[in-house]
Order: structure tokens, then C-alpha cells, then sequence
């Protein structure tokens, strides 16, 4: 409970600038989106799980080239996504909620790396992304219908935050 706290008070601190500026930003098309989300394999609720986020942390740490780590952030934010959809499947919302948030926290580091490295991403991860955020966005609306009204909420803000997120991308990709 206290690091789903810590990381909307950390999504608020990063677009507060943004959230408050603006009324409503673009919904996901009713059409599905083309886009398939990679197996995740091994879910957060598996004893070795923890094995699998030190590898993941190890990988980004040995990534040097910002589009190979952009890329390496949105392999994991996909991942995360499906995972928290497998996981509310399986009737574990709230390991889903958290999952979900750290799926799109892994988005928010792509957009934060480019901004920092001040690199326009390439057109074809660029429109990897932005399609990727889409499917985040249908997936994440999909869990909100399926789980009750105080767990909707957290779906819900993490679907804000995709929105946040692919505008940020979008200012990047046009600015540099």
C-alpha cells in the first residue's frame, strides 16, 4: 500500500505542471488497437519474481544507447501491462494496481530519458510507443470495467498518466 502511495505522489510531483493545465487530453480509439503485448512470463506473484526485477534493473543499468534503453523500458512497461491484466484475471486487483502503476512508471522513465538526453526518438520508436501507450490505455480502460469501483480508480489514474505521458512524448518528438 505504501509504495502505490509513493508512486502517485511521484507521478503527481513529475506532470503537475501538465495536470493542471489541461482539461482533457485524447482518448484511446474504440477501434482495438493493432499492437500485441509480449508473454510476460514470470508474474509478481511468483516467489522468484524478485529475481526477474534485480535482472531488470541490471539490464537498464548496462544499456548505454538511449534508444536501446527506450526500447528496454517499453518492453517492460508492456509486460507490466498485460501482466496486471493476467493478474486481475486471476483475481489478485491489487497486485494488479500496483503492477499496472509500474508499467506505466516504466513509460514515464522512456519520456524522462529522452527529455534528459534532449534526443528526438527515431520514427519508428516513436510509433512504437505512441501505438504502445494506445493498447496501455484499451487494456487498462478494459481492467477499470472489470473490477469494482475502488479499484477502478487506480486503473483510471494510470490511464491519465499514459495520456500524460504520450503528449510528453509527442512535445519531444516535435521539439527535437
Amino acid at each position: 500500500m505504501l509504495r502505490k502511495i509513493i508512486l502517485l505522489v511521484l507521478f503527481s510531483f513529475v506532470f503537475a505542471p501538465h495536470a493542471f493545465g489541461q482539461e482533457s487530453l485524447p482518448t484511446p480509439s474504440p477501434t482495438p488497437i493493432k499492437y500485441d503485448l509480449p508473454h510476460p512470463g514470470m508474474l509478481p506473484d511468483s516467489p522468484f519474481y524478485k529475481l526477474k526485477v534485480l535482472r531488470d534493473k541490471v539490464m537498464l543499468v548496462l544499456i548505454q544507447d538511449t534508444n536501446k534503453k527506450a526500447e528496454y523500458h517499453l518492453l517492460l512497461a508492456d509486460k507490466r501491462i498485460h501482466m496486471a491484466k493476467l493478474l486481475v484475471d486471476k483475481g489478485n486487483v491489487e497486485l494488479a494496481k500496483e503492477t499496472a502503476l509500474k508499467g506505466e512508471n516504466e513509460i514515464t522513465n522512456l519520456v524522462n530519458l529522452l527529455k534528459d538526453k534532449r534526443e528526438k526518438p527515431s520514427k519508428e520508436l516513436f510509433d512504437r510507443v505512441e501505438t504502445a501507450s494506445m493498447k496501455h490505455q484499451e487494456v487498462l480502460g478494459e481492467i477499470a470495467k472489470k473490477v469494482g469501483d475502488k479499484d477502478k480508480e487506480t486503473f483510471e489514474t494510470v490511464i491519465y498518466f499514459s495520456k500524460v505521458n504520450l503528449e510528453e512524448l509527442r512535445k519531444i518528438y516535435k521539439y527535437y
